[in-house]
């Protein structure tokens, strides 16, 4: 029997990507190296079959799936329950700025737990949750097929911490590069079958 499969992507390098600044639900210009990591990328997946692609509404996401789907000929679709986690105030920010701006707000960032609600954003657990919806959702409406997700960073930490049963809670001690590709298959759970892989970049 043909596996249900899916493919995260992370986007390709930004501008503020570069600038170490945090991004959240605003949108920031591919950087040249983005953009020669999208075209690489599209390249690449040309050899990889698939049946569905969905991206984030973010601009980010939108250019480097199109880069996949101007070879591959799908239509793309697009679902906002993708999209990064909506960082708030940070939004524009490096961390040092983040910090000097919003002192309080900033140490319950990083000390308040998963739960933490940001200003004006949302918690990771709240990203946590819709990003479990619409991963459930597309195994049941695509069995047996596989499915690329265009997202990011954010989102896809949270999906991998789930499906290798780690706790919001436990550090992050896997790499998630721009235009990284992770695969899940599904066998009653999700079963972890490739992390970061970035062939497609040496």
């Amino acid at each position: 029997m043909k596996e249900t499969e899916i493919i995260l992507i992370r986007h390709g390098e930004t501008e503020w990507n570069s600038q170490q600044r945090m991004q959240g639900h605003s949108n920031s210009d591919l950087s040249s190296v983005g953009q020669a990591q999208i075209q690489a990328l599209g390249q690449w997946m040309k050899n990889v079959p698939f049946d569905h692609i969905y991206s984030s509404d973010s601009l980010r996401a939108k250019q480097t799936a199109e880069a996949i789907t101007q070879f591959s000929g799908h239509e793309l679709k697009i679902d906002l329950r993708l999209r990064e986690k909506n960082l708030g105030v940070f939004e524009g920010l490096t961390s040092e700025e983040a910090r000097e701006r919003h002192p309080e707000v900033f140490r319950l960032f990083k000390t308040a737990g998963s739960k933490y609600v940001i200003d004006e954003g949302e918690s990771t657990q709240q990203l946590q949750d819709r990003a479990l919806e619409i991963v459930d959702e597309i195994r049941i409406k695509h069995p047996e097929e596989r499915v690329l997700l265009v997202t990011h960073g954010g989102f896809i930490r949270v999906v991998m911490k789930h499906s290798l049963g780690l706790s919001l809670e436990t550090p992050t001690r896997f790499l998630i590069r721009n235009t990284g590709v992770f695969r899940l298959v599904w066998e009653d759970k999700w079963i972890v079958s490739q992390m970061g892989g970035v062939s497609h970049l040496e």
